[in-house]
C-alpha cells in the first residue's frame, strides 16, 4: 500500500489533504488512546490527485473531533490480519513495530532479552496489531508539506475567548525511521496567571520544593566560602567539572574555600525524597554553585540573589537544537520556570557563541562568559597528548595496526529517559567488509544517554568495537577519522587538524522532530553522507581527505590559551574583570547580569499580570458585546 500526500490545508473548520495512491488507498485518522478511526470524505479527482476532507466540527458525530493524538495513516486490510505471515507479506516494515510493541510489554529489565521476546507466539503478536490496525509506513509526504508544518497550526477560540480548541501537526518517526504526521487536538482554558499552572501536579511539586528550600535558607546559614559542584544526570563529574575543580585545588583554593561535590542521576528510576532534600540542603548552604548540563532541581527553586549559579556547559555548538532553541517542540523548557532561566552565568567557548547560547538558555548575552572550555585547557599539550596516546595504545594494541575510525553520534529522543540510536541504519556486514578491505578498525562511542549498545557479533569483533565507556577525548588521539552527526564533539576534534565525516541518514526526520539550529549541509566542516552507501564509499575511498573545514569552524572551537579554568575562577569567584570574558556594554567595561529572584520580582509580576488580565477582560467583553 502507498499513499503520497502532496498538500495539507485548512479551509474554515475543514481539514483537507491532497494525495495520490497507486493502489486505491485512502487516508484515515486514528487515535491510539481511543482505539478509534475517523474517515475522511473523498472528493474530486484531478490529474490523479484526490482530495480528502474532514469537518472537525463533525469529527465525532455532532461533536468536534475529540482531543488526543490523531495519526494520519492507512487502515490495515482485514485480509492481512488472518496470519502473521500474511501481515508481514502485505506490510514488510511491520516486524519492527511488532518487535517494539512486544519488548515494551515486558518489564524494563527484560526488554533487551531476546529469549524473553521470543516467548510471544505468532497469535499474540498478531493480536497486538489487531488491537491497533493502522499503518503509517505506506504514507509519504512531499517536502513542501513538511517544510510548511509550522504554518499549519490552528486555534479555534470560543466561550468569549476564554477557551480554545487547537490543532497542531507534530512530525514523528515510526520504528522503521520513516516520518509520519500526528494531529494533536487539545482543549485549553485561559490562565490569567501563566507563571503558575493552575491545578497542575507538577506545579504542586514546584510549590512544595520552593517552600522547603525557602525554609532551609532561613534555618540553615549559608556558608559564604562554600563552592558546590552539582550534577543530577550522572554518577560522576563531567570533564569540565573535573578540570575546574582540579584547577581550584592546584591554586590552593581548598585552603580558603569549602569545595564540595554532589553527583547523582535523577533519571535512573524513582527518586527518594531524601535525595532531593539533600540537594536542596547542599544548595542552601553554598555561595557558589557550578552545574554542567540540565539540572532539574532548578526548575523548582530559585537559588536566590546571594547565590552565584554557573552553567559550565560541556558542549560546543553542534547542529541539534537544545533548550529554548527548540521552544514549542516536545521536551522544550517551560517559558517561565525553567532551570536555564536561573543561571547567573554560563560559560561559552568564545565570544562568537554568545548569541547562540543566549537563545538556548533564554538569558541575556551579558550573562554568557567567554572563558573557553575548562576541559580543553590541556587538550593540546604535547605531554597530555603523549600520555593519552600511550594509555590507549596499551589498552588497545590494534589501534596502531591500521586506520581507526571513531563513530560518536548524539542520541535521538527528547532526553535521557527516551534516548536511543537507530542502529538499523548501519549494515554491520558491509561495514565489516569495508574494514577488512581497507585495514580499518571501527569504534562505536555512543552517547552516555543511550542505554542500548550496538550488537556486535563475534565474527565482527576483531574489527568493530564498542568503547562507549571510554573517554571520547582520549579516543580522539588514536582516531584517524571522526564520524558524528548532529553532535558538537567535532569542534574538539578539529583542533587536532583531523578529518570529520557526518553520517545523517535521518536528516529530514531529525530536523523536523528534534530540531536543528543550523543547516548541516551548509555548515558541516566535512563530508556529509545522507545514505549508508554514500557513507561506506566515503570511508572506502578516503574522500574525506579532499574536504577541508572552513576557517570559521576552527574559529568557533575553543580558544587555545589553556586558561579557561583560570578565567572562570577569576571572574566568578574573585570578581575580576578579565579581558574578553564579559560582553562589553556601550564600550564601557563589562556588563554584569541581573537575575531577579522570585521574591524580588513577585510584586512586579503580580501587578503586571493583574493589569494584563483586566485589560484582556475588558477587550473580551467589548468584543463579545459587539458580536451579540
Amino acid at each position: 500500500m502507498s499513499l503520497d500526500v502532496h498538500q495539507i490545508r485548512w479551509r474554515s473548520s475543514y481539514l483537507e489533504i491532497d494525495y495520490s495512491s497507486r493502489d486505491g488507498g485512502v487516508p484515515w485518522l486514528y487515535c491510539v488512546g481511543r482505539r478509534q478511526f475517523v474517515p475522511f470524505e473523498i472528493v474530486g479527482l484531478e490529474s490523479g490527485v484526490r482530495r480528502a476532507r474532514l469537518n472537525l466540527v463533525l469529527g465525532d458525530g455532532r461533536e468536534v473531533l475529540p482531543g488526543g493524538q490523531w495519526i494520519i495513516c492507512e487502515k490495515i486490510k482485514e485480509s492481512a490480519l488472518f496470519s502473521l505471515q500474511a501481515l508481514y507479506a502485505e506490510y514488510p516494515l511491520m516486524p519492527q513495530r511488532v518487535d517494539y510493541d512486544v519488548r515494551h510489554l515486558l518489564p524494563p529489565e527484560l526488554r533487551d532479552d531476546d529469549e524473553a521476546v521470543a516467548q510471544y507466539t505468532d497469535e499474540e503478536r498478531l493480536e497486538l496489531v489487531a488491537r491497533h490496525p493502522y499503518v503509517t509506513s505506506g504514507v509519504t509526504y512531499d517536502d513542501e508539506v513538511l517544510e510548511r508544518l509550522d504554518n499549519l497550526d490552528r486555534v479555534f477560540r470560543y466561550g468569549k475567548n476564554s477557551y480554545a480548541y487547537t490543532g497542531v501537526f507534530v512530525p514523528k518517526t515510526n520504528r522503521a525511521g520513516l516520518i509520519y504526521l500526528a494531529l494533536h487536538m487539545q482543549f485549553f482554558q485561559r490562565n490569567k496567571t501563566p507563571r503558575h499552572c493552575q491545578r497542575s501536579r507538577r506545579q504542586m511539586q514546584k510549590d512544595v520544593f520552593a517552600a522547603t528550600y525557602s525554609v532551609m535558607t532561613k534555618l540553615v546559614p549559608r556558608k559564604r566560602n562554600r563552592i558546590l559542584f552539582l550534577k543530577e544526570n550522572g554518577e560522576g563529574p563531567t570533564e569540565n567539572m573535573e578540570a575546574l575543580q582540579s584547577r581550584m585545588i592546584e591554586r590552593g583554593m581548598d585552603k580558603r574555600f569549602d569545595i564540595r561535590a554532589r553527583y547523582r542521576n535523577v533519571f535512573a528510576g524513582r527518586q527518594n525524597i531524601v535525595a532531593w532534600l539533600r540537594d536542596l540542603f547542599e544548595i542552601a548552604r553554598s555561595r557558589y554553585v557550578f552545574i554542567d548540563d540540565y539540572t532539574p532541581v532548578f526548575n523548582f527553586i530559585d537559588p536566590g540573589e546571594d547565590v552565584t549559579l554557573t552553567q559550565i556547559w560541556h558542549a560546543g555548538v553542534g547542529f541539534k537544537s537544545v533548550g529554548y532553541a527548540r521552544f514549542g517542540l516536545k521536551g522544550s523548557p517551560d517559558p517561565y520556570n525553567s532551570a536555564h532561566r536561573r543561571y547567573t552565568y554560563a560559560l561559552v567557548g568564545n565570544e562568537h557563541l554568545r548569541r547562540i547560547y543566549s537563545e538556548v538558555f533564554g538569558i541575556e548575552e551579558e550573562a554568557l562568559l567567554a572563558t573557553g572550555m575548562p576541559r580543553l585547557d590541556h587538550f593540546l599539550d604535547e605531554k597530555v597528548e603523549k600520555e593519552y596516546r600511550e594509555e590507549m595504545a596499551d589498552k588497545f594494541p590494534w589501534s596502531a595496526k591500521g586506520r581507526v575510525i571513531v563513530f560518536a553520534p548524539t542520541f535521538r529522543g527528547t532526553g535521557q529517559r527516551t534516548a536511543y540510536y537507530p542502529y538499523d541504519e548501519i549494515d554491520m556486514d558491509r561495514l565489516y567488509r569495508m574494514c577488512v578491505e581497507t585495514d580499518t578498525y571501527f569504534v562505536f562511542e555512543m552517547h552516555h544517554f543511550i542505554r542500548k549498545r550496538p550488537d556486535i557479533s563475534a565474527e565482527y569483533a576483531d574489527r568493530i568495537f564498542d568503547l562507549s565507556d571510554e573517554s571520547l577525548t582520549k579516543l580522539f588521539f588514536i582516531a584517524d577519522v571522526l564520524v558524528t552527526d548532529y553532535s558538537s564533539c567535532f569542534y574538539d576534534y578539529l583542533l587536532l587538524k583531523k578529518p570529520v565525516v557526518f553520517f545523517v541518514p535521518d536528516k529530514t526526520a531529525y530536523s523536523l522532530i528534534r530540531g536543528v539550529q543550523r543547516s548541516i549541509d551548509e555548515m558541516a566542516p566535512g563530508v556529509v553522507c545522507d545514505t549508508f552507501d554514500e557513507f561506506l564509499d566515503v570511508l572506502r575511498t578516503r574522500h574525506y581527505e579532499t574536504v577541508s573545514p572552513h576557517p570559521s569552524s576552527i574559529d568557533r572551537a575553543a580558544e587555545r590559551s589553556g586558561l579557561a579554568s583560570d578565567r572562570a575562577i577569576d571572574t566568578i569567584i574573585y570578581g575580576k574583570d578579565v579581558p574578553g570574558v564579559r560582553k562589553q556594554a556601550s564600550g564601557k567595561g563589562g556588563a554584569v547580569p541581573v537575575r531577579q529572584s522570585d521574591k524580588s520580582a513577585k510584586s512586579e509580576r503580580k501587578a503586571k499580570e493583574l493589569l494584563d488580565s483586566k485589560v484582556a477582560d475588558k477587550d473580551t467583553k467589548s468584543a463579545s458585546d459587539e458580536e451579540e
